[in-house]
């Protein structure tokens, strides 16, 4: 009998990613299909409360973090920017939140919960605690236990990973102005320099 080697072991794995895409074993749709399962939940028990499993999230994502520009309610909530702005329009016109110019932006807007809004969380909370458990209630509660500290292990990567990307974004912006200034300074001097030669006639 042939022992398993590790060329035997990358071929087993090269053949396993060349076969033809299933959605079977596609992750993103996996990951999907759980939400979806939540989402369907959701909207079964929350018939009354007018929002959807996403505004919900979105509105306690605002009710952890008061006056959260949209640019950071994305970065908390993982919606895309021009999805979050059609959701926060809805949820105004809902009388759930209130968007106000940033003091330290006026181009950018800052967001908080009504009075309204924090009800409606109230409301729906046992409904989403109820969607969550559509998607966990699945599993043996061990397996479920593991499932779930995976997730926020991937979150918490995830959000890593994107402060990492600032962070070096910050630097390099830094470094460019740092640079500009210094040509700037440079053909300063120069041009003064210029300016100080007598002319010749």
């Amino acid at each position: 009998m042939i022992g398993r080697t590790p060329e035997t072991e990358w071929g087993e794995a090269v053949g396993e990613h060349s076969e033809s895409y299933a959605l079977s074993r596609s992750t993103s749709h996996l990951l999907h299909r759980a939400q979806q399962v939540a989402a369907d939940r959701f909207a079964a028990r929350a018939r009354k409360s007018q929002i959807s499993l996403r505004q919900f999230l979105v509105l306690v994502a605002i009710g952890e973090q008061p006056g959260a520009s949209q640019s950071e309610l994305v970065k908390m909530t993982s919606v895309d920017r021009s999805t979050l702005a059609d959701m926060l329009k809805r949820l105004a016109s809902l009388g759930l939140v209130e968007k106000t110019a940033s003091e330290d932006d006026k181009r950018a807007n800052t967001v908080i919960l009504t009075d309204a809004g924090q009800a409606a969380i109230e409301s729906a909370a046992d409904d989403a605690r109820k969607a969550d458990d559509a998607i966990l209630d699945i599993l043996p509660k061990t397996k479920a236990k593991t499932f779930k500290a995976t997730l926020q292990r991937i979150a918490k990567a995830i959000d890593e990973a994107i402060e990492k990307a600032e962070k070096a974004e910050r630097k390099r912006r830094k470094a460019e102005a740092k640079k500009a200034k210094r040509t700037a300074e440079k053909a300063a001097k120069a041009a003064a320099k210029a300016d100080k030669q007598p002319s010749v006639s």
